[in-house]
């Protein structure tokens, strides 16, 4: 009994990063790269894969991983299971005829599979772009495995509107659209490592742009201008401050030439102002705020939902209605048509956090981005980050953000794998910095 004793106490017993069994971390390493190739295509595979690298992330992270901070992230886990259940139980006081009749801790816990992901990451210097790879592979090639392949993309260049298969076209925009982005932030350190890099790097920019073009989400579009438009006057405002004048008159001149250019392209492409136009009377209804005027279009089902939406935040203002309040909306919303009711969510992921777990939930999720940003900068700032990650983070913050505005992406597998990937590898560099530098 003392000897089975001693061996449990020992394997319980906390050790450092450096003692890691090599085969632990290989097998780790492996399980999140298959996890990020193979969700959007295979997710049996996916699944598999992810259920090994999670349970052995947390236990490596357990054991070996007293060297990195996950202690807040963890209490996140906590909290996102606390606030659930309130909001649940609220519900079953308040409301009972239209609670669960169970609550769902996973639909906010399940943001986190990135914690024990991220461990494995952080473990050899270019396992961040085994992961980020791995997703963007996996994407690059959808067409041909979960969607109609070139013949697809034929027809979205001859007008048709393609997804494919990844949920749908927005979700699809969503997934070309990071791509882009990540790819135009971290050419720089790209090129560095091979100069002829830049030929496949040009070819991905190429397919994601004409992927985003035919596919025809206004949300992918409007979020990468901003988007843009918040990178480039950040560098460009950056480069001047440290440029003598007569650069700095060049600098602001060729920063003008080329907002003016793509304001160009853009009100003068058929296919943009027809595509935005068809909601000229919602928006009329918008500008003019007779919201009960706008027609039930794409956008207008999205404007008359978050309307009826701010009754039930009114309601409950505090924790919400529960994991189903997004649901009771559109069913409970007595003006609505009966072919409008069948809408399981608002399109809007904001406005649903609000509705389905209230005030606390929304500050809860963008206190997420707020903690893991503020220790990026803090590595960033030491010097043991690269600066490209932080344009990368600040890039993705503002693309997202302005997605989940006109859908509800991180309610849907689609926006967790997305979240969990990118958080991955946001944490790895994290705590990568923290690591011993003998690690490999």
């Amino acid at each position: 009994m003392t000897s089975v004793s001693t061996s449990l106490t020992n394997a319980f017993k906390r050790r450092t990063q450096l003692e890691q069994p090599t085969w632990l971390i290989v097998l780790g390493i492996l399980t999140v790269t298959i996890y990020a190739f193979s969700r959007t295509g295979f997710p049996e595979v996916a699944r598999v894969s992810a259920t090994i690298a999670f349970f052995t992330g947390f236990w490596g992270l357990y054991k070996y991983g007293s060297e990195v901070n996950s202690h807040i992230l963890l209490r996140f886990v906590w909290i996102a299971a606390f606030f659930q259940f309130i909001s649940w139980g609220l519900s079953q006081y308040v409301t009972p005829e239209w609670a669960e009749d169970i609550p769902k801790l996973d639909k906010v816990t399940r943001w986190f599979i990135f914690i024990p992901f991220a461990w494995w990451i952080a473990q050899r210097k270019n396992a961040i772009w085994l992961l980020w790879g791995a997703a963007t592979a996996g994407t690059l090639i959808s067409p041909w495995v979960t969607g109609g392949g070139l013949h697809e993309i034929i027809q979205g260049i001859n007008g048709k509107r393609i997804d494919f298969g990844i949920r749908n076209a927005q979700h699809t925009a969503l997934y070309f659209g990071t791509i882009l982005i990540g790819i135009c932030c971290l050419v720089k350190p790209l090129y560095r490592k091979n100069k002829l890099s830049l030929i496949p790097v040009a070819l991905m920019i190429s397919y994601c742009l004409l992927v985003i073009y035919i596919n025809e989400s206004r949300q992918a579009w409007l979020a990468l201008i901003i988007t843009f438009l918040v990178i480039s006057s950040y560098t460009t405002l950056k480069y001047i401050k440290k440029s003598p004048r007569p650069k700095q008159i060049i600098t602001i001149v060729l920063f003008f030439i080329g907002l003016t250019t793509l304001s160009t392209i853009l009100i003068t492409n058929d296919k943009i102002v027809n595509r935005v136009m068809l909601e000229q009377k919602t928006m009329n209804a918008v500008l003019s705020l007779e919201f009960d005027k706008a027609p039930y279009s794409s956008f207008g089902v999205r404007l008359h939902s978050w309307v009826a939406a701010t009754y039930f935040i009114k309601a409950k203002p505090i924790f919400g209605w529960g994991h189903n309040g997004k649901s009771m909306v559109m069913e409970h919303t007595k003006t609505f048509p009966k072919w409008l009711k069948g809408f399981g969510h608002l399109h809007n992921f904001y406005i649903e956090m609000l509705v389905n777990y209230g005030i606390v939930g929304l500050i809860f999720y963008l206190s997420i981005w707020f903690v893991v940003g503020r220790m990026l900068f803090k590595e960033i700032k030491s010097g043991k980050v690269e600066k490209e990650i932080g344009y990368l983070f600040v890039a993705i913050l503002f693309f997202w953000g302005v997605m989940n505005c006109f859908e509800s992406y991180q309610n849907f597998w689609t926006g967790v794998f997305y979240f969990n990937v990118f958080m991955a590898g946001i944490m790895a560099k994290i705590w990568r910095a923290k690591l011993r530098p003998t690690t490999l």
